[in-house]
């Protein structure tokens, strides 16, 4: 294929895209006050906060039940009768401590209760990982109750959250990028004379859609569309090598780290490999024994977090309990650490997820790079002076 259709291809894109940045730019789409105040991936501060308010009858949006019987409706499957008009809505309920098989307690998301007891639980993943026995927990606590699982993109829980449940027996597993959009639209008819509340719901849309790689325009997505049918060829070509020309970004950005750290006198495994999950890249001193600091992708290239990883490929949790309870002491840990990971966070929103082309512009641009430095002082400020 000569190259002047490649050109033609990347010509005709370029301007469309450039076309309808300048429509949004105009329209202030791209304006979005959550991404501004960084809680896109904040699922207790922001979506567990912002689902919950809509949901309460007593809520300041003042449209008492409206939302909640919205959801039931698209949401409930248990067809127990929920009293919409008197429930209460709890953030990040603690039912009781963790027991020590993990069997009970923790702390749920979100909780609806009717006058009745009759209760929604709601579990947010936007980027956390599952906890042992996390829903097979929440199930022990209310049996009876819905149990909602929801995911940016309908993932499962892992083996290790559910236990013995049954899905779409114990627990159902719903999308932001569908179910909830779909409820957000549907609310968001029913405010469209009250300005307030209504854009307030399409702020958290457009994060939403964001967030789900939905974020381009319905008429661009047309023309787009077009313009690949006219150049089929040349798009997939373009489709089949991306993917191989985004690993050698990758192992360019991986040769520069581990160039790094290795003049600093560590060491630096550089592991980021798409075809298998939880790949990453690990840093440590040849002494340390126990811990790595480590950046790991939880799903093939997304859900990108980073911490203080117990050692030994993580198949064992080789380091004492002393040393365990340090590290999970430190402030801002998520959920208090695992067993493989005794500290952790999510790497912010968008860089977590490499299928996004933030993602490459902060690699090639040496924003990525500024941010794991940022990140591997901190951890080190954080240890300074410890046997790891």
């Amino acid at each position: 294929m000569e190259t002047t259709q490649f050109e033609t291809l990347f010509e005709k894109v370029t301007t469309l895209n450039n076309h309808y940045k300048r429509i949004n730019d105009l329209t202030g789409e791209n304006f979005n006050i959550f991404r501004i105040l960084k809680l896109e991936a904040s699922e207790v501060r922001l979506h567990s906060a912002f689902l919950a308010e809509l949901l309460n009858p007593k809520g300041n949006h003042g449209q008492k039940d409206v939302f909640l019987k919205l959801f039931v409706k698209l949401f409930c499957y248990n067809n127990k009768l929920i009293d919409t008009e008197n429930c209460s809505v709890e953030i990040e309920k603690h039912t009781t401590s963790i027991s020590h098989d993990f069997t009970e307690g923790g702390r749920i998301d979100i909780v609806i209760t009717d006058k009745n007891g009759q209760k929604i639980l709601i579990e947010n993943k936007i980027y956390a990982a599952d906890q042992k026995n996390q829903l097979l927990r929440y199930h022990h606590y209310s049996p009876n109750a819905d149990l909602l699982y929801i995911t940016l993109n309908q993932k499962e829980p892992n083996k290790n959250s559910i236990g013995t449940l049954i899905k779409d027996e114990h627990f159902k597993c719903y999308s932001f990028k569908t179910h909830v959009l779909r409820w957000l639209e549907l609310c968001r008819k029913e405010v469209a004379v009250y300005p307030i509340v209504r854009e307030s719901i399409t702020q958290y849309i457009n994060l939403i859609k964001y967030l789900t790689n939905q974020t381009i325009n319905d008429n661009m997505q047309t023309e787009l569309n077009g313009i690949i049918a006219a150049n089929l060829e040349a798009s997939f070509l373009i489709a089949d090598n991306l993917d191989k020309a985004l690993n050698e970004v990758s192992i360019d950005f991986g040769s520069k780290i581990k160039h790094h750290y290795e003049s600093l006198g560590f060491v630096c495994d550089y592991t980021v490999d798409f075809n298998k999950r939880h790949t990453g890249i690990w840093i440590f001193k040849s002494n340390w024994k126990n811990v790595r600091i480590g950046f790991c992708f939880e799903n093939y290239d997304e859900k990108l977090i980073y911490g203080l990883a117990a050692y030994k490929e993580f198949t064992d949790f080789p380091i004492s309990l002393e040393l365990k309870n340090k590290l999970s002491s430190f402030p801002n840990n998520t959920n208090g650490g695992t067993e493989r990971w005794p500290w952790y966070r999510s790497f912010e929103s968008p860089y977590n997820d490499w299928k996004k082309l933030e993602a490459w512009q902060a690699i090639t641009d040496g924003t990525m790079m500024k941010l794991i430095k940022e990140k591997v002082d901190l951890l080190l400020q954080l240890t300074a002076g410890m046997d790891l």
